[in-house]
């Protein structure tokens, strides 16, 4: 469970949550299209201002470049990513393929904070 603490629990949930959704869109970018386009997105995001590190907190500028860039396409990177995220937090998809994906993330985040929820892979930021 995470320590007690008020708004430094929630402050670290987020942070975490923040973490995760990176690494999901990272490990989606990867299994879909391979390394080397994964680093070439990246390139493309930090040419449109978004650093990796920012990937989470600027998530629906994301979704604007990729869908400039594949179109259509782009929302199925997206729509796995927050899948991924679902399943990372051992929680059921309660969504289909052509629902609004930045609700669902929106959703989430809430309940994470809300129900104090860690993430499977979950590594202390403490440490």
């Amino acid at each position: 469970m995470w320590p007690s603490g008020g708004h430094s629990t929630r402050t670290k949930i987020e942070e975490t949550f923040q973490m995760t959704l990176n690494q999901c869109f990272t490990t989606v970018l990867e299994d879909i299209l391979g390394r080397t386009v994964r680093e070439e997105i990246f390139q493309l995001l930090e040419k449109n201002g978004i650093k990796p590190s920012e990937i989470s907190s600027r998530f629906d500028e994301v979704i604007e470049v990729l869908a400039r860039v594949f179109g259509t396409s782009a929302q199925l990177l997206v729509y796995k990513t927050v899948a991924e995220l679902y399943k990372e937090y051992s929680l059921r998809t309660g969504f289909s393929f052509g629902e609004s994906l930045r609700d669902q993330v929106a959703q989430l985040r809430e309940k994470v904070v809300s129900d104090l929820l860690k993430p499977k892979h979950y590594t202390s930021i403490d440490s």
